[in-house]
């Protein structure tokens, strides 16, 4: 019997210690999920960072115009520069933006920026990467404070590409969406009516006068008063001066679904000028592949879209936010400063932004480019899509020889590549999915 009480005795106080054993490793479990979570907190913030400020470097790269250049260009060096440069300032935009993404967790976030033309590309320049890497090394720590570590670093990496099948014998096609239903004429006037793309070879024009800032004016290749167009056989543009013309005839458009991104003050009486007024996504109005000798758009004979206060004339107007025809009616601004040396820079002329300078506008469009010589003037007023022209819209002319005539500046050629065996691989689609040279990111997040 005393035996059982000293034993009893000697085991007093054991729940208490094992109890102190269990809280502590209880707190010690806790305070490593909060480890745990706050390292994978910080590192998903800090990918999608990565991920975001990677997209605006190659959207950069790709604005500068660097990848419409051909193989061999004389400017290719100095816009290889440039493209470097816009891609850097992008990336430290994107990080300093309203809200910022230039910390986690209250921690300042490093980061490092390249720009990489691959050798395996052919020319290099079309489709250059972009590499973001991102790094914290001060992030705070509670559980591994006990090991000494009071900082723990995490860091992320996203690489972007811009893509440009112009140039490229063995290409993926591109599929912008929102393209403006002008079918435009392979045929550039400041270059002595060389075709801006090289149906054969795929290649953009290479010469004397580079694409990337040229001035054109679109006009409609119709006879005035009758929906019948001709492109390039019922017209002569000049080949010089500063009237330089690029002829056009419209898009067959479809009736929207519905899906159709329009300025709320801009309302089309008819599918054509709905499609320049609006970001046309219908499926009914999409070219998605181009090239490879086959007939993939149609044009519209039963309406003459050209002139003064014409068709052409009112959407576009509507579209850049212009009162009316002429330069300063409220449309952006472009200033193409001396390209490659310096970046075309735009102003905005209206909204929350006027008087900033912008890397978006409602004036930078869209525009097929078809090979003349497969124009049917006849039913079924087929046309084969060759390439896309993206262009800023300068303004709609308002005085003769050029009234109705819609006068813009080239910021890049997207050809179709030469191979046809690639067409019916998928397209590629940016981000916005409206650019002739998308931006998509080719690391997982």
């Amino acid at each position: 019997m005393r035996f059982e009480t000293i034993s009893r005795r000697s085991e007093r106080g054991q729940t208490i210690i094992l109890v102190a054993i269990s809280l502590i490793s209880l707190l010690a479990m806790a305070a490593l999920a909060i480890d745990v979570v706050t390292l994978y907190t910080a590192r998903s913030e800090i990918q999608r960072a990565a991920d975001a400020a990677a997209l605006a470097g190659a959207k950069a790269v790709a604005d500068s115009g660097v990848t419409t250049l051909p193989p061999g260009d004389r400017y290719l060096p100095e816009a290889i520069a440039l493209a470097r440069s816009m891609a850097s300032s992008a990336v430290s935009a994107m990080m300093n933006a309203n809200p910022p993404i230039n910390q986690v967790a209250g921690q300042p976030i490093t980061p490092s920026t390249s720009v990489t033309f691959p050798g395996t590309a052919n020319p290099t320049n079309s489709n250059p990467y972009v590499t973001v890497t991102l790094k914290v090394t001060t992030l705070p720590t509670f559980f591994a404070r006990i090991w000494g570590n009071k900082a723990a670093t995490v860091s992320a990496t996203a690489t972007a590409e811009a893509y440009n099948p112009a140039n490229v014998q063995n290409f993926i096609p591109v599929a912008p969406k929102g393209v403006k239903p002008w079918l435009i004429a392979n045929s550039d006037p400041n270059n002595g009516k060389a075709p801006f793309i090289n149906t054969a070879t795929g290649v953009i024009e290479a010469g004397a006068v580079e694409v990337v800032g040229e001035t054109l004016n679109l006009t409609a290749d119709c006879q005035s008063g009758l929906p019948n167009c001709q492109l390039n056989l019922g017209h002569n543009p000049p080949t010089s001066g500063p009237n330089l013309t690029v002829d056009y005839v419209p898009a067959l458009v479809s009736p929207n679904a519905g899906s159709n991104v329009c300025p709320t003050v801009c309302g089309g009486a008819t599918p054509y000028e709905q499609s320049i007024e609006c970001a046309d996504m219908t499926t009914s109005y999409q070219v998605l592949s181009c090239g490879g000798g086959t007939t993939n758009a149609q044009w519209d004979n039963t309406f003459n879209p050209g002139g003064p206060g014409g068709i052409s004339d009112t959407g576009t107007e509507c579209l850049i936010n212009a009162v009316g025809a002429g330069r300063n009616r409220g449309q952006d601004d472009l200033d193409p400063l001396p390209w490659p040396s310096n970046p075309m820079q735009i102003t905005a002329q209206s909204g929350p932004q006027k008087g900033s300078l912008v890397t978006t506008s409602p004036s930078i469009v869209t525009i097929p480019i078809i090979d003349p010589t497969t124009f049917h003037a006849t039913s079924p007023f087929q046309v084969t899509v060759v390439g896309f022209l993206q262009a800023f819209i300068m303004e709609v002319h308002r005085n003769v020889p050029l009234a109705g005539d819609i006068e813009v500046t080239v910021l890049n050629v997207a050809g179709c590549g030469s191979a046809s065996t690639n067409l019916a691989a998928n397209p590629i689609i940016g981000a916005a999915g409206t650019s002739p040279v998308p931006v998509r990111l080719i690391t997982p997040p």
